[in-house]
């Protein structure tokens, strides 16, 4: 069956779901961008890492109306990672509705295709995803056990172990931004152009 990719960004509390929380999701089609998913989520502790917050709240869109708020700016140095998990808390979705709606959506999305996750690093992203569909949804993950790093696969195909895709200078000057569902877009552009020259 043929592969349909999947990227996939999430930003979280901290290093490792279960002691951590997954933030938000963001997923879109590789080679089709405008197919998109993007959802906040309650948390399911009260664990963080300062480090991983400042990061990880950077572009929750529940922090709109706060952004002027020097105690919810990820930037500022009265920064509280714990403010933004009871934002979370009352704006976020549960987590099983998330993982049902993320589940249906890939497989509608994916149907005919074997649906594949991509993320950047794999480990990271494809990690919270596993353990969110162990945790919080009845029925079987849809990428199963597939996934690709697409670091991974451009440093194979330059032969280069330190290469990155931040090499294909597809990126602006500021890097990422962030959101999950952007940043999910960032990766399959980089992707999409990994795929295409390993083709040629």
């Amino acid at each position: 069956m043929k592969k349909m990719y999947f990227s996939v960004d999430i930003e979280a509390s901290g290093r490792s779901p279960g002691k951590y929380s997954m933030l938000s999701i963001g997923a879109c089609v590789v080679g089709d961008i405008k197919t998109t998913f993007y959802k906040e989520l309650k948390p399911i502790s009260n664990n963080f890492m300062t480090k991983a917050m400042r990061i990880g709240c950077l572009g929750l869109k529940c922090l709109e109306k706060y952004k002027n708020i020097e105690r919810y700016n990820p930037k500022n140095e009265n920064f509280r990672p714990g403010l933004i998990l009871q934002v979370l808390r009352e704006r976020g979705e549960e987590q099983e509705v998330v993982m049902k709606e993320f589940a249906e959506w890939i497989l509608k999305t994916s149907k005919g295709y074997q649906p594949v996750i991509a993320a950047a690093p794999i480990i990271f992203d494809g990690g919270f995803i596993t353990y969110y569909f162990d945790n919080y949804y009845e029925g079987e993950n849809p990428f199963i056990h597939s996934g690709e790093d697409i670091n991974s696969m451009y440093r194979g195909y330059v032969k280069n172990v330190n290469a990155s895709i931040k090499d294909l200078n597809l990126r602006n000057e500021n890097g990422l931004n962030h959101n999950s569902l952007e940043d999910a877009i960032q990766q399959a552009k980089e992707f999409e152009m990994v795929l295409s020259l390993m083709k040629n």
